[in-house]
């Protein structure tokens, strides 16, 4: 078995394509890991990125997901049911539910996330 080292300030931030941040959101982030990692790996873990304003909008995928912040404050909601997040604050989101992040703070919101999948190109985002 082969094991996978990677440290967030090696990585480059990702977004979404510019004609599609306007339904998706502003949100940047990192995957550790995944695919791209070269190891047999079924989990899939990143981290996201808000600045103020900012916001992952409303989506779902089949999925279950973890969130676990890292940073900053801000709300997540899940299926209508809005929770303040802050560091050291986890939270479960179910396959299928529909969750969005937003960062209404000064300061990054940052929040790692996981699935429990091997390559984040087969999670589906339905916006």
């Amino acid at each position: 078995m082969q094991s996978a080292s990677q440290h967030l300030d090696e990585l480059e931030w990702t977004q979404w394509p510019s004609e599609q941040i306007a339904t998706r959101g502003k949100a940047q982030w990192k995957e550790l890991l995944g695919s791209h990692c070269g190891c047999q790996n079924d989990m899939t873990m990143g981290v996201v990125r808000l600045r103020q304003g900012e916001s992952l909008e409303p989506h779902r995928h089949a999925q279950p997901e973890t969130y676990f912040t890292l940073s900053g404050r801000g709300t997540v909601t899940i299926e209508d049911v809005v929770h303040n997040v802050d560091p050291g604050r986890m939270l479960f989101i179910p396959g299928n539910a529909r969750h969005q992040i937003n960062n209404t703070n000064e300061e990054d919101l940052m929040i790692l996330y996981a699935f429990a999948i091997s390559d984040f190109s087969k999670v589906q985002y339905h916006f």
